[in-house]
């Protein structure tokens, strides 16, 4: 089976929400500052009828590309400074840009649709072949070996990454190159704290990318030992090597609907269920048990807004920082609530509002590092924390 990795939108919600720097001389250490980059998307098995369609002004080939200066060839941070060390007091003001690098590959299908336009587009033969393997443990390597007090060569792109853009503006002030009317798109263009992703004459408050991919559900459904024509006993098994989260099985008849949710079936486990129960369509209950558990499961409840400022006196203080060398895990899925309100939007109609069954369920972040794998760059001013959340919706099982 052939799928599209988020038949319509995988998102990748570049923030850089907090990249404040106080004036070029200060007494205190230069401590970088956060980029929070936040991705999420779906997957869908067997179609969705009310799925939002995916952006109407992506790209899906490469025409005449520039030749930026790669993020990654910037200058390391290596602890030692030029300036001397002078006191000024004034307000934090913002860089005007912040530069990011970003290259995703799909290590089980082909790069499909894409905005902005990339610098580079490797075909999905080459960037999934065992020679690209061996390049990127070679580049590793290298990675591994450099000195942030002395001179380093320059670094490539990972080999196995489809799409390569080697420099994209983040800016705190922008609008949309193209004009959309996808409710989707004028939502996140409106998103609090979001900043601007450009290149060249192409801006946009996202980067969107799609694959067509040859996954298939990490879940099994089977009729459980109590099944009859008045039981519905089910067992859904995960015989993957990765854990699922945030199961949700959602049957509608008519103006019933009956609902399961488990947090989490590991690899190698199973959970059964029986659904019974009855729900009101559109009821208060209904929608708690649907769009509201997936809402608790999402949403980061510490932080569910952008934060507007950073102190390096209660966080890390990160130094050292070479943009040669990218960030490529997870450290969770949690977005922010407004992110979630867009996510569930859209997609709300075909989770919730379809006729006979669907399962929804969250891929572990590790399993999204592995089948859709990121290399985030950017500057020596900041760093990047990634979170990836991401959704399936699986509608053709047979019950």
């Amino acid at each position: 089976m052939v799928t599209s990795r988020t038949s319509s939108l995988f998102l990748t919600l570049l923030f850089a929400l907090v990249a404040l720097l106080p004036s070029t001389a200060q007494a205190k250490s230069w401590c970088a500052y956060p980029v929070r980059v936040h991705e999420w998307g779906v997957q869908v098995f067997g179609g969705a009828k009310s799925a939002p369609l995916p952006l109407s002004f992506a790209h899906d080939s490469t025409g005449t590309v520039s030749e930026p200066t790669p993020v990654r060839d910037m200058d390391v941070d290596s602890g030692v400074r030029a300036l001397p060390v002078v006191s000024f007091f004034a307000p934090q003001t913002r860089f005007d840009t912040v530069p990011i690098g970003l290259e995703v590959g799909f290590s089980a299908g082909k790069a499909a649709l894409w905005f902005p336009q990339v610098d580079t587009l490797v075909d999905a033969a080459t960037a999934n072949a065992a020679t690209a393997l061996d390049e990127r443990q070679a580049l590793l390597d290298a990675r591994a070996k450099r000195d942030p007090y002395g001179e380093n060569p320059v670094l490539g792109a990972d080999p196995t990454r489809q799409l390569v853009w080697e420099t994209l503006s983040l800016e705190e002030k922008g609008k949309g190159s193209e004009k959309s009317t996808q409710t989707w798109v004028d939502a996140l263009r409106k998103l609090d704290g979001a900043l601007w992703v450009e290149r060249g004459a192409e801006s946009e408050r996202f980067a969107f990318y799609e694959g067509r991919t040859d996954e298939k559900p990490l879940l099994e459904v089977e009729r459980g030992d109590e099944w009859s024509d008045t039981r519905a006993h089910y067992v859904l098994k995960n015989p993957s090597a990765w854990p699922v989260h945030d199961v949700l099985v959602v049957r509608r008849v008519g103006k019933q609907a009956y609902v399961f949710y488990a947090p989490s079936i590991p690899a190698g486990k199973s959970a059964g269920f029986v659904l019974e129960d009855a729900l009101q369509v559109g009821s208060d209950a209904f929608k708690e048990a649907t769009r509201g558990q997936l809402e608790k499961s999402l949403v980061d409840a510490t932080t569910p807004t952008p934060p507007t400022d950073y102190d390096w006196s209660t966080g890390t203080c990160v130094m050292g920082r070479d943009p040669a060398v990218p960030v490529e895990v997870a450290e969770g899925h949690r977005l922010y609530q407004a992110e979630v309100d867009v996510l569930l939007d859209a997609w709300g109609p075909a989770f919730f509002e379809q006729e006979g069954t669907v399962v929804v369920y969250r891929e572990d972040p590790g399993y999204l590092d592995a089948m859709m794998p990121l290399s985030l760059y950017t500057d020596m001013y900041h760093f990047i924390e990634l979170r990836r959340a991401g959704l399936v919706l699986w509608t053709d099982a047979q019950w």
